[in-house]
């Protein structure tokens, strides 16, 4: 039975998360609705622990209309009907009537799914990264991802990436990532960066790129104006089944010591995590970050993410603005970069925006 202080806090979420989905106006739209529901908000009470109720209700109702549920919202989705997409000002009414229309499917989703949100473009903030890494280390590194889903940022040297007016990585690649670069002068040499000598994906739930209804859940996640989000996410996913990576299904504290000892003994292993930590319940953090740096005990680790203010890791004085944060084998976090959530733009820790 949902508590009272359970329901004002999602109250509170919504209320807020307009300035979280800054590419949606229909999401920006619907947060005060979803807010003002009671029963909607109840509902989300059922959620696994840690899992952002915006982030998974949205991504429940845009994964029953993109699964062919006709309903009069579809009709506010561009996602679904393109530039013909309703006015989200009117949504209102017709989310609350499609919320007690398919309560039962809702309630299924929000209970079994995960956030899995795969933004492709934050590969570019591992590639930064990699080319940090290797001022330091020229040797080849083993990758880890935690929160892999479908693994999309393993092939991070298999990409082609636009940053400023520089290209990078293999021009026959089938996946183009294009970012901002916001520096006063042109970003560094991002083909400067160490081979990969094995690449690992950590995930509750691995997606399976193979299954159809899984990648509807990945693509449901995508705001629904971002075609272009979603356009690069079926490409990289369609990589990914070109050459799947090594994926292990389970939570991270309890499978890292055992990860770490399965590498060579002395080789030097990077580990990324983007909107991961976040999803961790706070009370659980202390013990992830823990458990990632224990990867550190049989060789140099490097341990990259890219995580909201809100979700800071330990020791660290997070950016409000956002940022690419790292530590080396000292166990010291040291911001790298700023950068947009989504990795629309990227720049030097001073760069305005």
């Amino acid at each position: 039975m949902a508590t009272a202080q359970e329901i004002d806090e999602l109250s509170e979420h919504f209320a807020a998360a307009p300035a979280t989905f800054v590419t949606s106006p229909l999401y920006q739209a619907l947060c005060p609705v979803v807010a003002g529901d009671r029963s909607t908000l109840e509902l989300l009470t059922g959620r696994r622990p840690g899992q952002q109720a915006s982030y998974l209700f949205f991504g429940a109702a845009h994964y029953l209309l993109l699964a062919g549920v006709r309903h009069p919202l579809r009709g506010f989705y561009p996602s679904l009907v393109g530039s013909s997409a309703a006015d989200p000002a009117d949504a209102g009414p017709v989310l609350r009537d499609f919320c007690r229309r398919y309560r039962a499917e809702l309630g299924a989703l929000v209970r079994t799914r995960l956030v899995q949100t795969n933004v492709v473009r934050r590969a570019v903030a591992l590639r930064y990264a990699l080319w940090v890494i290797g001022q330091r280390c020229a040797d080849p590194v083993h990758l880890v991802e935690v929160g892999a889903s479908a693994g999309i940022h393993l092939q991070v040297d298999r990409y082609r990436y636009l940053v400023g007016d520089r290209a990078f990585g293999p021009v026959d690649a089938t996946v183009t990532l294009d970012s901002r670069w916001l520096g006063r002068t042109p970003p560094p040499d991002l083909d400067d960066v160490p081979p990969i000598a094995s690449r690992t994906g950590v995930d509750l739930n691995p997606v399976h790129v193979a299954d159809e209804d899984a990648r509807c859940w990945l693509r449901a996640l995508v705001w629904p104006e971002n075609g272009d989000a979603a356009t690069l996410l079926d490409a990289a996913l369609d990589a990914v089944a070109t050459e799947p990576p090594v994926m292990v299904a389970g939570d991270a504290v309890r499978i890292c010591p055992d990860l770490a000892r399965s590498l060579p003994p002395g080789e030097p292993r990077v580990v990324f995590h983007a909107a991961t930590r976040m999803h961790v319940p706070a009370a659980r953090r202390a013990a992830f970050d823990r458990a990632i740096d224990s990867i550190g005990d049989g060789g140099p680790l490097y341990h990259v993410w890219q995580e909201p203010p809100s979700a800071p890791h330990t020791g660290q004085v997070a950016d409000p603005r956002g940022e690419l944060a790292m530590h080396g084998p000292d166990g010291v976090p040291v911001p790298l970069l700023r950068v947009d959530g989504h990795l629309r733009w990227l720049g030097p820790l001073d760069a305005s925006h």
